[in-house]
């Protein structure tokens, strides 16, 4: 099946973190005047080692197909596809996301065991997609419309910045934008662009850096209300802190110190497992 360019996909099992997903790209298809395409996998890896019959397979296929019609009614887009397939999710999501607007899944599907905040399929999709992608869960306040996005003033932060002010303009959400570092050893900061030893000089370089990534996007989306937020903090812990309170949190896939080859840096891996909301990974 042909994905319309530039849609908005999402991968759909029946299990209730997708539930959230397609609610929740179903509201960015919208905002994006962008199509809709969801995408649902008929392939279980615990059935294929038992090697089930075709009744087996005709009953999971009529499950999942009142499933999926369930889940379309109701939809605000106006463009709205289906495909479903018999292979692994995971392939059939990173190739679509080569021309997608992004890709939303859920946070655990329904193979995953319960006790796992973050599952396999999410995972391997946010590594290798080529589109930004979001992993939806839950958010711990419903309430809050907050976008906070992490830099540190490589190219990836750099991505992550202009998916947050585009998704806040759509969206009129207020942008809260953090930069955090960590200690390697007494005295010695770690995640700015030089590491150096001061304190004081730390948050001087922090606030550049801050004040760097924000210039000109300010003026690109001057009804957007940005606040600011440079402290001494683990980028990772600084984050997970900051999604309590929000609606969406915005991580570039690699940042300053990951090595190269690495598909996804610590501090976005980090992320995905331990926010309290969800997680757009950008590229």
């Amino acid at each position: 099946m042909k994905i319309p360019r530039n849609a908005v996909i999402v991968g759909y099992d029946g299990s209730p973190d997708a539930d959230l997903a397609v609610e929740w790209a179903d509201r960015a298809a919208v905002q994006r005047s962008a199509p809709l395409h969801l995408l649902t996998s008929l392939y279980d890896p615990a059935a294929v080692n038992l090697s089930p019959s075709t009744a087996w397979y005709e009953l999971h296929l009529a499950e999942l197909e009142q499933a999926v019609r369930d889940r379309l009614v109701g939809l605000a887009s106006s463009s709205v596809t289906h495909e479903l397939i018999g292979g692994p999710p995971v392939p059939a999501l990173v190739d679509a996301s080569a021309g997608a607007a992004m890709v939303v899944i859920g946070a655990r599907g329904h193979t995953q065991a319960a006790g796992l905040l973050l599952g396999s399929v999410s995972q391997h999709v946010s590594r290798h997609a080529t589109s930004p992608v979001v992993v939806v869960r839950r958010p711990e306040d419903a309430e809050s419309r907050r976008i906070v996005v992490g830099i540190d003033g490589s190219g990836g932060s750099a991505a992550a910045l202009d998916f947050a002010f585009a998704q806040a303009g759509l969206t009129g959400a207020p942008l809260r934008v953090v930069h955090g570092w960590w200690h390697t050893r007494p005295g010695r900061v770690e995640g700015l662009s030089n590491p150096i030893n001061d304190i004081p000089e730390a948050l001087a370089s922090g606030e550049r850096i801050v004040a760097e990534a924000l210039a000109g996007r300010r003026e690109r989306y001057p009804d957007v209300t940005v606040e600011t937020v440079v402290v001494p903090r683990p980028p990772s812990v600084l984050l997970t802190e900051e999604s309590a309170t929000a609606a969406l949190v915005v991580v570039g896939s690699r940042g300053r110190g990951t090595f190269k080859g690495m598909l996804l840096g610590s501090v976005s891996q980090d992320v995905l497992r331990t926010s309290r909301c969800p997680v757009a990974v950008v590229r």
